[in-house]
């Protein structure tokens, strides 16, 4: 992504949640702010869920993805977790709907400044108040040590966390994936969740180009989105790293769970894969 602008793939992200709320009323992901984060009419909500036939898949991914991650999350609370990483939060609203305020848990979002300046800008302009819990944490992936901004926000490296990293691997260098891991492993008792893509070969035809298209796209404005893993090679890479407990859900998993609750949802396979890993 280009260094002053945020990113964009940020904003069609924030768009799929809202386009969940109004088509499938939220039956994956029951996002209230969703709408009002997003500052746009319902009606243009709508014309971009509806501007492919294959946008519905896009939206499945989306919800299920972050579900998979809250639900991951919230047992983590159970088991006495009180510090929350958002990697790459862009306009995700998790530490609005923050379900466990009384747990006393401190939400670190991370991300690219200039995406964190206009979530901040979003939040001013449709009147959303910044809960207690949430603490800001601007850092360039690419760039910045990640645990030395962390840190100086206030987190504590030596307490058990929780890593949401959703929709950020497939955007980094194999460099910033490894030192990223290797900072989670160095957390006692961490755990992540994040997303990865399998080689293009993994989705279907009409997916595969559509996939093919975006990515070109995306090159053009400067987020580039070719970082791809097979599932045996992504395992190899956790286990590389200390994470011994590691849960793979692929896309059939994914749409088999979730899928009845996306309205007119396309046939497709998208070689999507969500992981649940423990160190």
């Amino acid at each position: 992504m280009k260094q002053d602008e945020p990113s964009r793939t940020a904003l069609m992200i924030a768009r799929q949640r809202a386009a969940h709320q109004v088509l499938d009323h939220g039956a994956i992901l029951d996002d209230p702010f969703a709408m009002k984060i997003l500052g746009e009419d319902e009606k243009d909500v709508l014309q971009f869920a509806n501007r492919h036939s294959l946008a519905s898949i896009g939206r499945l991914i989306t919800t299920a993805r972050s579900r998979i991650a809250e639900d991951a999350l919230s047992g983590a609370v159970e088991r006495g977790v009180r510090q929350i990483v958002i990697l790459g939060a862009g306009l995700d609203t998790f530490a609005l709907r923050n379900p466990h305020g009384a747990r006393q848990i401190r939400i670190y979002e991370v991300d690219h400044p200039a995406t964190q300046a206009w979530k901040r800008q979003r939040l001013a302009e449709a009147q959303i108040a910044l809960p207690p819990w949430l603490i800001f944490v601007p850092v360039d992936f690419e760039r910045d040590d990640l645990g030395e901004k962390l840190v100086a926000a206030g987190f504590q490296q030596s307490l058990p966390a929780f890593f949401s990293w959703l929709g950020v691997v497939p955007y980094l260098t194999e460099d910033a994936i490894g030192r990223t891991l290797d900072y989670m492993a160095s957390i006692r008792n961490s755990e992540v969740v994040f997303d990865y893509m399998e080689p293009p070969e993994a989705f279907s035809e009409e997916l595969r180009q559509l996939e093919k298209a975006r990515t070109e796209q995306l090159k053009k404005i400067g987020e580039r989105s070719d970082r791809r893993f097979e599932p045996a090679g992504m395992a190899a890479l956790l286990r590389s790293h200390g994470f011994c407990n590691v849960k793979d859900i692929g896309f059939q998993e994914i749409a088999s769970r979730f899928g009845g609750a996306i309205h007119g949802l396309a046939a497709g396979h998208a070689g999507v894969h969500v992981v649940h890993a423990k160190h």
